[in-house]
């Protein structure tokens, strides 16, 4: 899976700082998994391929060590966290319960155009989903969870279900572009929520929406369990992977 376009000089007046830019970046490279679990993060080394000085690098290293996205220990490398299936499965839960009511109160604020796009939706990830066009279908189901974050009428609720989407990259990702089963599974579910949001039934909407989350938290955690001794192996046998020569 390809992350989103690299942030470039040009984009830096989009934010505040460099700090920020040198943040965002590192940050979409962390979780659409350009840089892998484990890596090891020179100051030194992301400045020069970065081109900026240390400075910026080490404040976005901080703000990335407080998202817990990378781990930062005294005398010692600052490496890329590792995903943990127990810390995978609380944020489920809690995306599960959160978008579900983000989904129940899209419902009225739903335009004709809205439910048009929605109506096509299914056939599209369904049609993604049997060519084995991964990213494809990444970007379809993307675009229907934010849709409804952007619909559900409460910007605290909209902030919150798209931080956790974003975190949630770091394993979909994964699993999308490797298990055609799991989306297969997901495209049914697509199916189910996008019926009730055409009848605008919102008690259908949220309880197919919080199936259709937790549904896929269930499978996500027991595929990275799997992992989880291949990945101590190959720990006690090499040294972790560095980071990527392009950021």
């Amino acid at each position: 899976m390809r992350p989103p376009e690299p942030l470039d000089g040009s984009l830096g007046r989009q934010y505040q700082s460099l700090s920020e830019l040198v943040y965002r970046r590192l940050r979409d490279q962390i979780l659409w998994g350009a840089i892998p679990p484990g890596s090891i993060l020179s100051v030194r080394k992301l400045s020069e391929r970065l081109g900026v000085s240390p400075m910026p690098v080490r404040d976005a290293l901080r703000r990335l060590a407080t998202d817990e996205l990378v781990d930062v220990a005294p005398r010692s490398s600052t490496r890329v966290a590792r995903v943990s299936p127990e810390r995978v499965k609380e944020m489920f839960e809690v995306r599960s319960g959160l978008e579900a009511l983000a989904a129940r109160l899209a419902v009225p604020h739903l335009t004709a155009a809205d439910i048009a796009y929605l109506e096509k939706l299914p056939e599209k990830l369904d049609c993604a989903a049997a060519a084995n066009r991964a990213e494809e279908w990444h970007r379809l189901n993307q675009e229907l969870h934010l849709l409804i974050f952007r619909k559900c009428g409460n910007s605290l609720l909209q902030r919150m279900t798209q931080d956790l989407w974003e975190r949630n990259l770091r394993h979909f990702t994964g699993r999308a572009v490797t298990q055609a089963k799991f989306r297969r599974r997901r495209s049914k579910e697509h199916r189910r929520i996008v019926s009730g949001l055409m009848r605008r039934d919102p008690d259908e909407v949220e309880a197919a929406w919080r199936d259709h989350v937790w549904q896929s938290g269930i499978e996500t955690v027991e595929y990275l369990r799997t992992l989880a001794p291949k990945a101590a192996a190959a720990s006690a046998e090499k040294p972790p992977r560095r980071l990527a020569r392009r950021v």
